[in-house]
Formats: structure tokens, sequence, C-alpha cells
């Protein structure tokens, strides 16, 4: 089986869980994926699958899953994980994702106004800073994932919680990107922008292809990207640029990056609505 059929299978066997047991495997779950980023992931979701049918056949017996295998997701997740072998390729792929992964994001959306100085070594230290916070999120977040679903805090504080640990991971990168200042302060007109676009377009592309991303997820990031980078070549071809450079064009290029974004808040809703219907399912 694929990686995909074994997560789509493992979907499809979890409701047969009652509460209880449903409640402790999606806790070795959670920790199982989160902190097994240099295991193999083919291996990972094998073990996950494996174990989840060891749960419903003692489940089957009356056995429940903290009797079956003793009172401690956290450590039944370390101790199977741990005789996985380690895939230090994941951990060079994961730098090299993070960092040209935050370039195209990035960058494109940055850049898809003509005549607007782009400080590029501030974009290239905010990658820096993404991909070294990524490292310690990861190296720390399974831990703190798995202590946090266990507190006992309210489901809207621990949401507001998570929201505000977000921002104060990501804020760096955006103050470094918006108010850093280098040397390499660059302006992408004309056919440059138009060749930097499409440099950028294939780097993200070779990006989602060899990783593995959450679909549903990623999905309005790429649309929006995409809407951006077409605006960009657009607004520099040279039938376009001098109506851009006109007050009115300069509206027109205004309302199409607002309309982007609209686009962009309305398929993410609707795929959050999806996601949230896959997890209730």
């Amino acid at each position: 089986m694929t990686i995909k059929e074994l997560i789509e299978r493992n979907n499809e066997l979890r409701p047969g869980l009652n509460d209880e047991n449903r409640k402790f495997y999606d806790d070795f779950l959670v920790y199982s994926r989160t902190i097994s980023w240099l295991k193999d992931e083919q291996a990972v979701e094998e073990l996950l699958l494996r174990t989840l049918q060891e749960l419903l056949e003692a489940q089957k017996r009356g056995q429940t899953a903290r009797h079956y295998f003793a009172n401690d997701p956290k450590g039944l997740a370390d101790s199977l994980l741990k005789k996985l072998p380690t895939r230090w390729n994941s951990f060079a792929k994961f730098l090299f994702y993070t960092f040209f992964g935050y370039l195209a994001i990035a960058f494109i959306p940055a850049i898809s106004v003509p005549g607007k100085v782009v400080d590029l070594g501030a974009y290239m230290l905010a990658g820096l800073y993404l991909t070294a916070a990524g490292c310690f999120v990861i190296w720390w977040l399974g831990t703190a994932v798995y202590r946090f679903q266990q507190s006992t805090f309210p489901k809207w504080l621990k949401m507001i919680l998570a929201f505000l640990t977000g921002i104060v991971l990501i804020f760096p990168a955006f103050a470094i990107s918006l108010w850093m200042k280098t040397v390499l302060r660059l302006s992408f007109d004309g056919w440059v922008g138009i060749a930097a676009i499409v440099v950028m377009l294939m780097i993200l592309l070779v990006y989602q292809k060899i990783s593995t991303p959450n679909q549903i997820i990623d999905r309005p990031i790429y649309y929006y990207i995409l809407f951006q980078a077409l605006v960009g070549i657009l607004s520099r071809l040279p039938f376009v640029e001098g109506i851009m450079a006109t007050k009115s064009g300069k509206f027109v290029l205004a309302g199409l990056l607002v309309f982007g974004l609209i686009i962009f808040w309305i398929v993410s809703w609707r795929m959050l609505r999806q996601l949230k219907k896959e997890d209730e399912s």
C-alpha cells in the first residue's frame, strides 16, 4: 500500500473505536506523526495502521487501549518508533523545503507589483530564520502537542494559545522581510521581473511535486500564489505596462490583488470545512 492508501485505510478504520479507545489512539497518532519526521513515512504509517488493527482486535475482546498498551500513548509511540531506522536525508529535505518553499511562497507576491524595490537579502534571512525555527519546533512540538492535548484547558483557550504561539514564531520572519534592509535590494521590472516570477514558479512546482503537503491546507496558498504570479506577469507585458503606470491602472492592479485575496479566503474557508468534515467522519 502507498502512504496515501495507508492513511485512507487508517481514517476508514478509526471510527470503529469506542470513545475511550479513540481518545487514546488519537493521542498516539498525533504524537507519532509529529515526532517521526526523521523516520521513513511509509514505515510510520504502516506502524500506525498495524497498531490500530491490534487495538480493534483487543476492543472486540473487551480490552481497553490503556489496558492493552498500558496507560501511556507517548511511551508507546516512543518505544515503537525507536525501532524504525532514522533517515537523515529527511532532515536535508526539510531544510530545502522550508527555505526554498518560503522564498517561492513569499517572494512571488512581493514582486507581483511592477516598480517595487524588493529586498532579496531580507527574504533570504527570513527564510533562514524560519528554517532554524522549524528545526526547533519539530524537536519540541511532539511533546508540546501531547501535553497540550492532555491539558484541561477549555477548547477556546487552547485555540487562542495555539494562535498566539504561531504568531510569536512567525512574526520575526515578517519583521525581517518587511523592515530589515540589506544590500540586495533589487527592482524586478519588465522582462527581468517576468523571468524571476517564472523561476520562482518552477521552484514552487518542484517543491510541490517532491514534498507531501496537505492538499486541503496548501491548495488555497498555491492558488493565491499562481494568481499573484499571473497578475505580475501580465502587468509587465509591454502592451500593459504603460497602462499600469497610470493612476487608473494602479487602481485596477490594486483591485486585482484584493480580488485574489478574497478568492484565497473563500477557498481557504471551503477547504477548512472539508477538513473538519473529514475529521468528524
